[in-house]
């Protein structure tokens, strides 16, 4: 009896640690940063390859409607 709950034990706890390493894994992929983001209404785009540098594009401006960028251009 003694023997049976052990295994049970065993195996709970060996599925609990494969799950906490897949979702480590998962969780610590390095994200590629957007090309292009929208801050208060601004456009900026990225720097470089390597960074997450961005500056102002002039003569843009920029706003999320319904998690779509929506690009305008001012006048």
């Amino acid at each position: 009896m003694l023997r049976k709950i052990m295994n049970y034990m065993i195996g709970f706890i060996m599925l609990f640690l494969v799950c906490g390493i897949i979702a480590q894994y998962y969780i610590s992929q390095p994200t590629e940063p957007e090309e292009l983001i929208c801050h208060k209404g601004r456009l900026l785009a990225r720097v470089g390859d390597d960074g997450t540098v961005y500056t102002k594009v002039k003569e843009f401006t920029c706003d999320y409607q319904k998690g779509m960028l929506i690009i305008e251009e001012e006048k």
